[in-house]
This record gives C-alpha cells, sequence and structure tokens, in this order.
C-alpha cells in the first residue's frame, strides 16, 4: 500500500495514508466511518481498494486484520528472545544513516543562512509530527531563533495571515499528505513566506508547496499503531540545521 501510493491521485493517497497511520481503528470502521475519518467520499474509498486488487472494502478489512495479526506475533517474537530489540536498533540505526547520506551540506548552509535572516518562523504538524514540530521550535529557540509549533490547525491558518516574505514556514509530515499540513504550507507560500518540508517522502502534495525539502529516510517496515520509529531520522536533520546555524 505505501509504495502504491505515490502513483495514486491525492484523494486516494489521503485514504491509504490514513489507514497505514490507522490500521487498528481502520479495522473496526464501516465504509462510511472510514470516509468521514479520511475526509474523502465512500466511493473514493471502494475506488482505492480495487486499485489495490481487492474486490471492495470488506476484503481489504480482511487482508488488514491478516496482516496486523502477523506483525503482533513478529513482534511479540522478537522481544521475547535474547537481543531481541536489535532488529529496531537496525531499523533506527538504517534510516538514520540513510538520512545522513543523502543529506546535502549545502542546502543546509543555504537554509541556516535563510533562517538567521528571518523574522519568525512558524513549524506546524499534527499527530506525531506535533511532536517533531515542538522539538524543531525548542532547537531553534536554543541557538538564538524566534520560533514557535502549532498542532491547532484553525491557529496556524490565523497565523499564515501574517506572512511575508520575511518570514519561513516549516511543515512537518511523514508521508506528505496530511491535509491541514499541506494547507498551512501552500497558504505560507501564497502570502510570500519561505516554505521548507522535514518529510519521508520526496513526491507529495506538501514538497509541492515547498521551496526546499529535507527528507528524512523512511524506516522499513514503516511504523504502525503509534509507532515513533519515524522520529529518529527527523532529529537528525534537526540536530543538523541547527549545527548549520551555530556554524554560520
Amino acid at each position: 500500500m505505501r509504495k502504491e501510493i505515490d502513483g495514486m491521485p491525492e484523494a486516494l493517497s489521503r485514504i491509504g495514508k490514513y489507514i497505514l497511520d490507522n490500521p487498528e481503528r481502520v479495522v473496526r470502521s464501516s465504509l462510511a466511518e472510514l470516509a468521514v475519518l479520511a475526509q474523502s467520499g465512500e466511493a473514493s474509498v471502494v475506488r482505492f481498494c480495487k486499485h489495490l486488487g481487492y474486490a471492495g472494502y470488506r476484503d481489504l478489512k480482511i487482508a488488514l486484520t491478516a496482516e496486523l495479526a502477523s506483525q503482533r506475533t513478529s513482534r511479540l517474537k522478537r522481544v521475547s528472545n535474547v537481543g531481541g530489540l536489535t532488529p529496531l536498533a537496525d531499523r533506527l540505526g538504517n534510516a538514520i544513516n540513510g538520512t545522513a547520506q543523502n543529506l546535502d551540506p549545502e542546502l543546509l548552509l543555504r537554509l541556516a543562512i535563510q533562517l538567521k535572516n528571518s523574522r519568525r518562523i512558524d513549524i506546524f504538524g499534527a499527530g506525531i509530527s506535533g511532536i517533531v514540530a515542538e522539538m524543531v521550535a525548542y532547537r531553534l529557540m536554543r541557538v538564538g531563533l524566534i520560533a514557535q509549533a502549532f498542532q491547532d490547525a484553525t491557529l496556524a491558518h490565523e497565523v499564515i495571515t501574517k506572512f511575508d516574505a520575511s518570514c519561513v514556514a516549516i511543515g512537518i509530515s511523514e508521508m506528505g499528505l496530511t491535509p491541514d499540513t499541506v494547507r498551512f504550507l501552500s497558504g505560507a507560500r501564497a502570502a510570500g513566506a519561505f516554505t521548507l518540508a522535514i518529510t519521508g517522502r520526496a513526491n507529495s502534495p506538501l514538497t509541492q508547496n515547498a521551496d526546499a525539502v529535507l527528507l528524512a529516510v523512511a524506516v522499513d517496515p514503516p511504523p504502525i499503531g503509534g509507532e515513533m520509529t519515524a522520529v529518529p531520522a527527523k532529529i537528525l536533520l534537526v540536530e543538523a540545521l541547527a549545527g548549520a546555524i551555530a556554524a554560520e
């Protein structure tokens, strides 16, 4: 599903993102409930299921339930064995190392200059990405910049009205599909602010509204059920950016 999302229309990608982020809730939800939760229509949910090769929503739920059971069994086996945390450490290490290897030092320098010259920096994220947004704001403040984070979409929308070319807006989203985060970055860009996306997906609605992108390599297998495994690679990016700002 995660691989297929890149080639889907935005409406179907949004459904896929919700399912990947909330698989346990989806298996307990009806077709109508998922349509509301994913901010989509029932016909779009059915089209999404058929795009993946399922006859309908019921078949998708059966496959998702089986996948969740398999992953729970796999996790239990790993933690019950001596040294069972090694696979988790490998997942995190691979994501962090991949992120470091793909990071462009020249881009970091350009971003450091942009941030240091900005009048204000506003950061938005939802869910776990909202927690990361708070971390980013804290780190930037510690290197002497004016930064604040938002998780409330209404408040973030109000903040956009104060943006101009002297401001920087940062949107954080693992897959770059969260509607509120995309709207925040799109609105900030329309207002003239410099926009930065911190994400695990290079081609997404979020990156399409960004003047620059910091890419965090995704963990494999991807996080499910509230796992925070996508956070460490983003922390690496923020620390690298803070170091570039301090050195500039």
